[in-house]
């Protein structure tokens, strides 16, 4: 139950992250023109996109992990990732920003990002969830934070429900920002950056205890 748990919280506080990160694409969704409960069914397919995405490289870290816990090396497995997910991040709350190098992964993801593009200029739910699901991809350190914690699992069923309970911890921002980003302002993000690195500092040393 803690696993889950984790996840949700480390998506409720990093989704102020996400509001700097995903928040442009959030606002930038195609619309089939509903209103009210229909426009909020259409930016919530967007999102389920997003979760499936993140369940499903859950999944893979897990069952990735899962190699390492049958070859006897499952605490060894749960100790490195909560490390570095404490190293990740103590860098974001000195750095303000992703660990992650942006000039090589900018390239490499290019064709993902003109994938978003032509997605963009669509008017379908299909559309929607296609945008959520390559949103998802998108490299990003508070993912990369959640993904160090679904590893430590060791197990790709328990990794995906910690990835998935990590999407709907984001839902509530991403949604607010969807539905009406003009009002999620830049100073709120601000105040509240230093959010997500804490928990995930929280959630790291949850999980180097459980391997300690």
């Amino acid at each position: 139950m803690l696993e889950p748990l984790a996840g949700f919280f480390l998506g409720l506080a990093g989704s102020l992250h996400c509001a700097g990160m995903c928040g442009p694409i959030a606002m930038s969704l195609p619309s089939a023109g509903g209103r009210g409960v229909r426009r909020v069914v259409e930016k919530s397919v967007y999102q389920f996109g997003r979760i499936a995405t993140y369940a499903l490289l859950g999944a893979v870290v897990g069952l990735g992990a899962s190699v390492f816990d049958l070859a006897g090396f499952g605490r060894i497995a749960s100790i490195t990732a909560g490390t570095m997910m404490i190293a990740t991040a103590a860098l974001q709350l000195v750095w303000h920003r992703s660990p992650l190098p942006s000039g090589p992964i900018h390239k490499v993801t290019a064709p993902l990002r003109r994938w978003l593009g032509e997605l963009l200029k669509q008017r379908s739910t299909v559309a929607l969830a296609g945008i959520g699901a390559l949103n998802g991809l998108l490299p990003c350190g508070l993912v990369t934070s959640a993904l160090l914690g679904s590893a430590a699992t060791t197990e790709p069923m328990a990794a995906m429900v910690f990835m998935t309970s990590f999407g709907i911890g984001t839902i509530p921002m991403m949604l607010s920002i969807a539905l009406g980003g003009a009002y999620v302002t830049e100073r709120m993000r601000n105040k509240m950056r230093v959010a997500m690195p804490v928990v995930a500092l929280a959630v790291g040393a949850i999980v180097l205890l459980r391997g300690m």
